[in-house]
């Protein structure tokens, strides 16, 4: 086993005794860009206010995991929470199929090895954590 690190999920409220229970199942909702990278993975953050997307919601929980940090990436979600608006038909741009393509090229080829990670590099760096997480790696983030 590598080194372990501690990451934040986050997750609605109504799902805290599940996640607890059974842990955190890698399948998501997010997965529309077609990138294998994203295939069975769990969304993870680094730190609360890398989390643009949920933010400090009173329906949300913040969860703490810990995992083998050989089993991360970390990518800029900016870049694909866009090219998903594009793909979606959400915002319109010109050629929005291959705009959306191109962002999901480069939330790909950006994308680095958890251990090759430097802090800053990102605006929202998410974390994929390939495989599911045991419940024994969750618990809840209190305060």
């Amino acid at each position: 086993m590598g080194k372990r690190i501690r990451l934040l999920h986050s997750a609605p409220a109504t799902k805290a005794e599940e996640i607890l229970s059974a842990g955190l199942r890698a399948t998501s909702e997010f997965d529309d860009l077609d990138l294998e990278m994203r295939r069975g993975v769990v969304f993870c953050w680094l730190r609360e206010e890398d989390d643009k997307m949920w933010g400090k919601r009173p329906d949300h929980a913040y969860f703490e995991v810990k995992v083998d940090a050989e089993r991360c990436r970390v990518a800029e979600m900016d870049f694909a929470s866009v090219a998903m608006m594009y793909r979606r038909g959400e915002k319109k741009p010109k050629n929005r199929q291959q705009a959306a393509r191109l962002l999901a090229e480069a939330y790909r080829v950006t994308s680095v090895p958890l251990s090759e990670y430097v802090e800053g590099t990102f605006f929202a760096p998410e974390v994929l954590v390939k495989g599911d997480i045991d419940s024994a790696c969750v618990r809840p983030l209190i305060g």
